[in-house]
């Protein structure tokens, strides 16, 4: 794959990511927060298209050697797989960013730290796992892909968030509710557009 090509393909898998880091920065995010959680988005698209690369790389040898070329159809299965639980896991963080807020005398806070980062991290990048196995059909430079999924993640990440934080001033003690009704609608949505294709 050309360099134009692997842009074009980590821009994609980045949507995700955007559409997410939006409303998360909604809840008064600090730069460094925002700088650190770019950098994990960024660290586990990377893992997550590698590990799938190298087990469609190694299916396809096993497929090829059987000697059946049906490879659409496990890579169909499993982007549809890796949507629908992220979609879980988003609007389960929505859910639990809307009762974080419902709750009385409470600071506001972000989903932003330890092990809800790393689950939103994972929800997010699922869909670099599903690309990853359908690149492991294919002949690809993984340095150069890791490093320029890894650039535009870590782009996107920082642009989502920076532009939720401004909004979240805008929007000022209600951010964190309307982000996590969002989260909630958009994992919905991704979930049933998963199960129903």
């Amino acid at each position: 794959m050309s360099v134009f090509e692997l842009f074009v393909l980590s821009t994609a898998l980045g949507t995700d990511l955007f559409s997410v880091a939006i409303p998360i920065g909604m809840n008064r995010v600090r730069l460094r927060v925002i700088f650190r959680s770019a950098a994990v988005f960024a660290l586990f698209h990377i893992g997550m298209i590698l590990a799938g690369y190298y087990f469609g790389h190694w299916l396809g040898a096993v497929v090829e050697h059987v000697g059946t070329y049906h490879i659409d159809w496990p890579a169909a299965a499993v982007q549809d797989w890796a949507s629908a639980i992220g979609a879980l896991v988003l609007a389960a963080l929505g859910v639990h960013m809307v009762r974080e807020n419902a709750a009385p005398g409470r600071a506001a806070g972000h989903p932003l730290q330890g092990m809800a980062l790393v689950g939103l991290a994972v929800s997010v990048s699922l869909d670099a796992l599903a690309a990853g196995f359908s690149l492991g059909m294919m002949d690809v430079d993984l340095v150069k892909l890791s490093a320029i999924l890894g650039t535009v993640i870590f782009c996107v990440g920082l642009i989502g968030l920076g532009l939720g934080r401004r909004l979240g001033h805008l929007i000022g003690r209600r951010a964190e509710l309307i982000g996590g009704l969002v989260l909630v609608a958009l994992g919905a949505h991704v979930f049933w557009t998963a199960v129903v294709n």
